[in-house]
């Protein structure tokens, strides 16, 4: 009876690293008013677990810009990621929704 359950075990947990999937967002955020302004975004959004920084994209004006990340779905909802900036002042929008790819 245990083999059974540990199989079984094994096996709902192998079936949900299958469901795991690498995503690919795109997050504008404004108020870029000073260079250090997107270290401490990135650094924000990098706080929810699995995220990491594609590229980074300069406006022209300097006071916005456009991050590309990553990461995975099972670990961190978009909506939690595109709210990290905002807890410092710093307004984000997502520009790409990845469910939608």
């Amino acid at each position: 009876m245990r083999k059974t359950f540990i199989v079984i075990g094994a096996v709902l947990f192998a079936a949900g690293a299958v469901h795991a999937e690498e995503r690919q967002a795109r997050i504008e955020v404004s108020g870029l008013w000073c260079p250090s302004c997107s270290y401490i975004v990135g650094e924000a959004l990098q706080k929810s677990a699995s995220v990491e920084i594609v590229s980074f994209e300069e406006h022209e004006s300097g006071e916005s810009g456009v991050y590309t990340i990553t990461f995975d779905d099972t670990l961190t909802a978009l909506e939690e990621i595109v709210a990290q900036p905002a807890a410092y002042g710093y307004n984000a929008v997502l520009l790409d929704d990845p469910s939608n790819s």
